[in-house]
This record gives C-alpha cells, structure tokens and sequence, in this order.
C-alpha cells in the first residue's frame, strides 16, 4: 500500500499543539517585531524602516489575522496578475515591491520560529510527534511501500520532528536518499531551502531588483544549520501564489515530482489531506493534484474546520472519502 499526505498549515498548527508566546502561524505579521534584521542582528525586521512597502499596506504586529490575510492576499493576487504580463511593461509599484518585501520577511520570519524551537528542544517533545504518531508507523510498517508527502508549509516542523524520530527521509532532486520510504515534496519551497554559498549577514537587503524568474534547482541546496545567513537565493513562494504562474525553475521542478507521486497511487492506497485551508487563490494547484490521484483512492481529510467547496470537490472526485477533526483514527484507518 502506498500513501499521499498532502500538509498545510494546519498540520504545523496540529503539532505545535497549544498557543505558543513567541510563535504565531495564524497571523504572519503578528511577531514582526520580533524578527531579526540580518545587517544589523537587532529586532524589528517588520518596521517602516525595512518593509515601508509593507508597512504602508497596513503590516504590522499590531494587525488582525484577517486584516494579515487581507493584506497578503491583495499582495498576492497582484502579483498573480502581474506574472502573465511583459515584465518590462510594468512599473516597479507599490504591490511589486511589497512582494519583495514579503519574500524577505517571510524566510526570516520562519527561521525566526525554528530557532525559537530549538532553544526549546521542541522536536523531541510528544507534542511535536503526536499529530505525526501514524506517520512514524507507516514509515516503519513493512506493509506499506511508499509514503510521499506534499508539503506546502515552509517551516521544517515535520522534516525535524522525523529526525529527532530516526525516520530517514528523501527529498527529491535536493537531498536524494534512495533507501527511505518516505519522501518529502515542499512545492511552495521551505526555509532550508538556500542558496549554496552565503554572503556577509552585514550586505542583506531587500532585493527590489529581483524577477519573478529565480534560478533551478541546481542552484539550491538543503540546509538544516546556519539557516540565519543571508543566501542571495530565497527558496519560497509566498502563500496565495499560483506556482505555475511563476517563472521560478525550481519549483516547476519540484511541482512536477509531487504530481509523479500523486499519480502513481492505485485502488484502495491512502490520500491523507492535513489541514489545507483550500482558499480561493491557491485552490488550482490542489484541485491540480487531486485530478491526477486515481479515483479509487481513499481518501481523508483531517480539519476541524473543513473547507465546504473543498469537500464538495472530494466528494465528485472521489467514492471513499472521510472526514475527521483530529488525527487520532488515522493509525487504524491506514492498517
């Protein structure tokens, strides 16, 4: 038997288990002030001197969750847009820049709560592992032939709790293990994601001169340590973004393996859907994933709060579906 888990970011929510001080995936602009400037080591990444762009959008630490969302997915949608034009046609305006700026903030934002983490050895803790118990199971059950996982998240929750774990992992075209059973796909890129070479933390800027037309994936390398440096290469796409709207080779790379494994699944393998908030903007690329996955699959969503046109679209792909609030019946549904 084989299994798909595909992870938003409800499945790092799930593991973080409780409302943690100084780490909020609910509100991207909520620890701002937070954030280290790399050029300076001072907090405060998230101001009007480095993101004035931002700023000016109404980003601050200050501001609600959905006023966040609103104000990233107004960035976003532009962006969106912009993608399909003639880049020399457009003017380097307000949204353009404010995207940059949000690319920036973002990776430093996430190393920002990795290390918090760390500090606190979460990843060895059952509060990190329990949403992922099932997980670690399958990884070792001889039962099961494959677990691939498409993972949107950036933050390297999973990827570190497996390892604390002993569970060996691959991840395709970037750190190849060809012995694991499991494999990781992270379409929207991840935070150990870097360039393979640094520059001095004293040079880092906002690179407003930067395409929308980064590198491939021979450009990338996978990093677990020093993920506070400044590597000229982000390897992320901000959240809401279309990923075949972009130009970016890396991910198109990646995307196309995450869409080899969804095909390769068979009758009565496993889809395993955590916490995907299926929003208007990004819904493409899921529906893009489940189109490919055979329609005798079983598949699971896991939401408290579960989206009701994303179940709508299970329930016309697919004769086996389920739906649960919590992970607790994933270790029997998966026997």
């Amino acid at each position: 038997m084989k299994i798909l888990l595909v992870a938003g970011n409800g499945l790092s929510i799930s593991m973080l288990n409780q409302i943690h001080k100084c780490v909020d995936l609910s509100n991207l602009f909520s620890m701002g002030c937070d954030v280290t400037w790399p050029a300076t080591g001072k907090p405060g990444f998230l101001s009007y001197e480095h993101c004035p762009n931002l700023w000016a959008l109404g980003a601050r630490q200050t501001t609600s969750p959905q006023n966040s969302y609103d104000v990233i997915e107004q960035i976003i949608t532009a962006v969106n847009a912009c993608c399909l034009a003639d880049p020399a046609s457009l003017e380097d305006g307000i949204y353009i820049r404010a995207y940059k700026e949000l690319v920036a903030y973002l990776r430093y934002l996430f190393v920002h709560y990795d290390t918090t983490l760390l500090s606190e050895n979460f990843f060895s803790s059952d509060d990190a592992s329990q949403p992922i118990d099932w997980l670690i199971e399958a990884a070792k059950d001889d039962n099961i032939s494959s677990v691939d996982i498409i993972n949107f998240n950036y933050d390297a929750f999973l990827e570190r709790t497996l390892q604390a774990k002993g569970i060996a992992f691959s991840i395709p075209l970037l750190d190849e293990d060809q012995n694991s059973k499991v494999t990781i796909h992270k379409p929207h890129g991840s935070i150990t994601f870097c360039g393979k070479s640094a520059i001095d933390n004293t040079a880092f800027s906002v690179n407003y001169e930067a395409s929308f037309t980064e590198g491939g994936i021979d450009e990338l390398a996978v990093k677990y340590e020093d993920l506070d440096k400044h590597y000229p290469l982000v390897g992320i796409l901000p959240p809401a973004g279309e990923s075949d709207r972009y130009k970016h080779r890396w991910i198109r790379q990646i995307w196309d393996k995450a869409i080899e494994a969804a095909k390769k699944l068979e009758e009565n393998d496993i889809v395993i859907i955590y916490g995907l908030s299926y929003w208007h903007v990004d819904r493409k690329e899921i529906d893009m994933l489940l189109g490919e996955v055979s329609r005798k699959a079983r598949v699971i969503s896991v939401n408290p709060f579960p989206n009701a046109h994303f179940e709508a679209v299970c329930c016309s792909l697919f004769k086996s579906y389920h739906s649960y609030s919590n992970p607790k019946h994933l270790a029997r549904m998966i026997k």
